[in-house]
C-alpha cells in the first residue's frame, strides 16, 4: 500500500485513503495521488486551498450520545456524495487522527459499496490503518445504525433495479 510521510493516512481502496489533519494539509501528497475531494470528519479543522471539492462532516469524537447520533444522521447524505466523488478520482477521508470519525465514514462506504458487515468493515480497515478505530469504535453505534437502515431499506431498493 501506499502511504504518505508517516503514515498520516492509509490506501483503503484504490483511490480511497483515510488519514489524519496532517495528510489533508500535505500538498504534495494530495497532488502526488490526484486527490481533488477531501472529507473532513470534524467541526472546525481547516481546508487546504489545495483541492477542488471539499466536504466537511462536522462531529466531535466525544463519545456524547448527541455526536454518535448525529453521524447516524448524516451517515446517508455523506456516504452518497463520498461514492459520487470516489467514482470521480482519489479522495482523502480525514477527521484529527484519522482514528475514529473518518474511519466510521470509510467503514460505512465499505458497507455501501462492498457489502461488508460492520465487523468486516472494521477489521478490512484496521489490515490497512493499524491505528484505525483504536483502543475501540468510538461511532460503532452509528456504523451499525448505518447497516441496518442500508440493509433494510436502500440494498433492496437497488437490487429492484438491476
Amino acid at each position: 500500500m501506499n502511504r504518505p510521510p508517516g503514515d498520516a493516512a492509509n490506501e483503503i481502496l484504490p483511490g480511497l485513503w483515510l488519514g489524519n489533519a496532517q495528510a489533508s494539509q500535505d500538498i504534495l501528497f494530495l497532488n502526488q495521488k490526484g486527490i481533488d475531494s477531501v472529507f473532513n470528519c470534524t467541526k472546525n479543522l481547516p481546508f487546504t486551498h489545495s483541492v477542488k471539492r471539499k466536504y466537511r462532516l462536522p462531529v466531535d469524537d466525544n463519545l456524547q450520545d448527541e455526536e454518535i447520533r448525529n453521524m447516524e444522521l448524516m451517515s446517508f447524505e455523506v456516504i452518497y456524495k463520498v461514492i459520487h466523488e470516489y467514482k470521480q478520482g482519489p479522495i482523502l477521508v480525514h477527521c484529527a487522527a484519522g482514528m475514529q470519525r473518518s474511519a466510521a465514514v470509510v467503514a460505512m462506504f465499505l458497507i455501501a459499496t462492498k457489502g461488508m458487515k460492520t465487523d468486516e468493515a472494521i477489521r478490512y480497515i484496521r489490515e490497512r490503518r493499524p491505528i484505525a478505530f483504536q483502543p475501540g469504535p468510538n461511532f460503532l453505534k452509528a456504523i451499525q445504525g448505518f447497516e441496518r437502515i442500508f440493509d433494510r431499506d436502500i440494498r433492496p431498493a437497488l437490487a429492484s433495479k438491476t
